[in-house]
């Protein structure tokens, strides 16, 4: 009877357990990170009776999570570069709207300026033009500040999220550690719980930066994030914060310090996670797209300047500056040891690729790496102010002493749009008329022609004294200034050939009869001419950056086309990782989820299982009494 009842007391205690498991998985059918638990029965050992054995119940070997370890990374690596891609879609699409809006894009109010610069060709004159094209300047200037300021505001907001991730990271580190810490302490019986905690918590951190897990002999995990900086380690932990990059105060990077020690950059080692996406549009799109506004400010007000020094305004005074246009900003690293300060000026425009440079100092040298790219840079000179260093449109020279290590940033552009502005004040100042002009004399004999003259050299100092072209034969030709002063031939003349002379140069057509003369004088003031006007209007179509193959207007287009482009890459980028981070998660949930079918079932059975141990329980128990009674009597 003993046996039996036995028996019977040991399938009812294992139903119990199974049912109270069953329970338990129903209970948290709906909490987030819990696996599924299940009864892993045993067979015990049969005891011997005479020539044979008999089993001797049932008892409950372990209660196992149902839970698989690659489908467990591979959702947390899933949900990693779903966060990465979801960040970086949100700033694309933004980014997107700043610059690519036909109402108030970039582009739009470059096109706006020029179409009055044409306005004003057409009427050179007109006062109301060209306070016109004063006010279109200024919009257009607005436009640019407006711009930069508003991707500025997002660099802002990149420097908070990654200030408040740091601290969530920090925050579920420690968790992890301390789950490390009870883990380990209970060994082997570590309650399912704590080990659905920790997933849990891993997970959440995967979504905030790319972290690789190991797995320690004591069922302790370590963390390591980024390209293997160690965040966990057992139940210590490392602290993640932000900090000023070395070069520039309003751009914050992601730091490391471990053991207490001083914060190490390690903005480039990471990858996945919303840290990931953030650092990824930073460095990618965001900084990108500043350089290259910059680069169509200081190339728009470059070219228009250039342009606008070769023509005459109304009062007959040479064009000035039309365009403020700034300097490029040189920063010493943070680490500098020397006490060298550093300048920099650009010295070819057309040559500016929109990136910055780091400069290394190795004791003896400067090298110059492409911060982009990473790549060096071809450059010449020493660094001294009497010897600067030259490279991609720029002069970059040292005062002071540099010490070996020493480090510095030249950003040609980086305050380029944010400085842009009209230096003009007065419509009359605009530029609109040639500074020379050309004229038949009364007394020519023959039909010929001249064509306006084109300025080669602005910066003449001749340019603008009268000059005659006289025919000596119908062949040659002599040119000289007023009274017959700097006498330049006689050479041979070719119909439609150029004749340059004091920083002009002409074109006299047809077969001139000898005496005759061909007069270039300074265009008057007031004059209507236009020919500068439609020179600046042509300007946004001049091939200017890449070697002379993009204009302003092109360069333009290629930023919003570009925006554009990496805003829709990313748009369909995040339904992807959607797609695959919902895969990993069915994939995880049909292993380690709750199915309330499948636990319904498993309550009925383990149901009817205590019901019959019960009843095995009270059979044996009631043969037991009888027998007692037989005894009895």
């Amino acid at each position: 009877m003993s046996g039996t009842i036995s028996n019977g007391l040991s399938a009812l205690l294992a139903a119990q357990r199974a049912l109270q498991t069953t329970s338990n998985n129903i209970a948290n059918a709906n909490t987030e990170g819990f696996v599924r638990q299940r009864v892993d029965f045993t067979e015990n050992p049969s005891s011997p009776i005479g020539g044979f054995t008999i089993g001797s119940g049932v008892s409950v070997g372990s209660i196992s999570r149902i839970y698989d370890q690659f489908l467990t990374d591979n959702l947390r690596t899933a949900t990693s570069l779903e966060q990465r891609a979801d960040a970086f879609n949100d700033f694309a699409a933004r980014i997107n709207t700043v610059l690519g809006n036909p109402d108030t894009g970039v582009n739009t109010a470059v096109q706006r300026f020029f179409n009055q610069v044409e306005a004003v060709g057409r009427d050179p004159t007109s006062a109301a033009q060209r306070n016109q094209l004063l006010l279109e300047g200024e919009n257009l200037a607005e436009r640019l500040q407006q711009i930069d300021s508003q991707l500025g505001g997002i660099n802002n907001e990149i420097n908070s999220r990654l200030g408040l991730a740091a601290g969530t990271i920090n925050t579920l580190a420690g968790q992890i550690a301390d789950l490390n810490g009870q883990i380990t302490a209970a060994g082997s019986s570590a309650a399912s719980d704590l080990l659905d905690r920790r997933d849990l918590a891993l997970k959440q951190l995967g979504a905030q930066i790319n972290i690789t897990t190991i797995r320690q002999n004591d069922g302790s995990v370590n963390v390591l994030v980024g390209s293997g900086q160690s965040l966990v380690l057992g139940t210590d932990t490392a602290r993640l914060a932000v900090m000023q990059d070395q070069y520039d105060s309003s751009r914050m990077q992601l730091a490391i310090s471990t053991n207490g020690g001083p914060l190490q950059d390690i903005s480039g080692k990471v990858s996945g996670g919303t840290v990931g996406g953030l650092l990824s549009f930073r460095n990618d799109v965001l900084d990108s797209s500043r350089r290259d506004l910059g680069l169509l400010a200081i190339g728009l007000g470059d070219t228009f300047n250039a342009q606008h020094h070769a023509g005459v305004d109304l009062a007959g005074n040479m064009g000035g500056d039309f365009f403020f246009i700034g300097s490029p900003v040189v920063s010493g690293s943070t680490g500098n040891t020397g006490t060298a300060t550093a300048s920099a000026a650009i010295t070819d425009v057309s040559a500016l690729a929109g990136r910055d440079y780091e400069l290394r100092f190795n004791g003896s040298a400067w090298s110059v790496i492409d911060n982009t790219t990473h790549s060096p840079v071809t450059a010449t000179g020493s660094g001294t102010g009497a010897d600067p260093l030259l490279f991609a449109g720029l002069s970059f020279s040292i005062s002071g002493t540099a010490a070996a290590g020493d480090r510095f940033m030249v950003r040609p552009v980086a305050n380029a749009a944010d400085d842009f502005r009209v230096m003009l004040t007065e419509p009359a100042a605009i530029a609109a008329a040639a500074p020379v002009t050309a004229r038949i004399a009364a007394g020519n004999a023959s039909q010929a022609t001249v064509a306006p003259p084109v300025v080669a050299d602005v910066t003449d100092p001749k340019l603008r004294t009268p000059a005659t072209i006289r025919f000596v034969t119908p062949t040659s030709y002599v040119v000289f200034t007023g009274g017959g002063a700097d006498l330049v031939g006689p050479l041979a003349y070719t119909s439609g050939a150029d004749i340059s002379f004091a920083g002009w140069t002409a074109q006299v057509n047809g077969a001139p009869a000898a005496g005759d003369e061909f007069l270039v004088e300074p265009t008057p003031g007031g004059s209507g001419d236009n020919s500068n006007a439609l020179a600046l209007a042509s300007v946004s179509q001049r091939g200017f950056f890449a070697n002379g193959t993009q204009s302003v207007i092109d360069l333009g287009a290629d930023i919003v086309a570009t925006v554009g482009s990496t805003a829709n890459r990313a748009s369909n980028d995040i339904l992807i990782q959607q797609s695959l981070r919902e895969q990993s998660e069915i994939d995880l949930e049909n292993l380690s989820g709750v199915n309330l079918d499948e636990e319904a079932a498993n309550m009925l059975r383990y149901q009817d299982a205590y019901m019959a141990a019960s009843k095995v329980v009270s059979i044996a128990d009631g043969l037991f009494q009888n027998l007692l009674q037989i005894v009895g009597r």
